[in-house]
């Protein structure tokens, strides 16, 4: 199997919340996309914007924690970077984090998705525990 074949057959099998996700989030998906990830919603655990990249590694789109409903509340992006989509992954690096230090006081971090896809584009590129990853 490969990333196309594993992004279809999830997206295949959404439900209403991964589609209300879908709606609220479309935008982070096309990024990742066109980033050449393949995105998804992931809703076990809390919502979040997860894409496989080619390595079957998986890029991880949350907040502080799950990304809310609604855009409104959105504080900032957490993108981490993982080897699989699981509970307790052996390894995680944080790509990028724009969320600020005292989340409730202070105004949101930068919501630009431009600087997302080149954080992960760089990161995917060069991580040396993706390099030893699994390939499909």
């Amino acid at each position: 199997m490969n990333a196309v074949t594993a992004v279809a057959a999830l997206r295949a099998a959404y439900g209403p919340d991964e589609e209300q996700g879908a709606a609220v989030y479309g935008d982070v998906l096309d990024a990742l996309a066109a980033a050449d990830l393949h995105p998804y919603i992931e809703t076990r655990g809390g919502l979040a914007v997860c894409a496989l990249a080619e390595d079957g590694t998986v890029v991880v789109v949350a907040s502080n924690g799950a990304l809310p409903w609604s855009r409104s509340p959105l504080p900032g992006w957490h993108v981490s970077h993982v080897p699989e989509d699981e509970v307790r992954p052996p390894w995680r690096c944080l790509v990028l984090d724009t969320l600020l230090a005292d989340v409730c006081c202070e105004p949101p971090g930068t919501l630009d998705l431009t600087l997302v896809t080149e954080a992960v584009r760089a990161h995917v590129a060069c991580c040396p525990y993706a390099q030893r990853a699994r390939t499909w």
